[in-house]
């Protein structure tokens, strides 16, 4: 994530508030074996990648500002 850091995206197919503490916790922290929230899609334990900052808002907003030019950049920190 960190050598490709501007070619990823981060998105989901269903808004689904509930389920985003997964995905941050693997993003965001340095955890341990821990369980992915659905028993029936994962059956093993899941590691944090504790990512930069630079490169979490890279992940989280700047790289579809940089290739979507439509969405309104004021909305979001710089």
């Amino acid at each position: 994530m960190v050598d490709y850091q501007d070619r990823v995206l981060f998105g989901k197919d269903a808004y689904n508030v509930s389920e985003y503490y997964t995905y941050f916790r693997v993003l965001e922290t340095d955890d341990e074996y821990f369980d992915y929230y659905r028993k029936r899609h994962a059956f093993w334990k899941m590691y944090g990648l504790a990512l930069p900052d630079s490169v979490l808002k890279k992940v989280y907003y700047k790289n579809a500002l940089r290739i979507l030019p439509q969405i309104d950049s004021s909305l979001f920190p710089n």
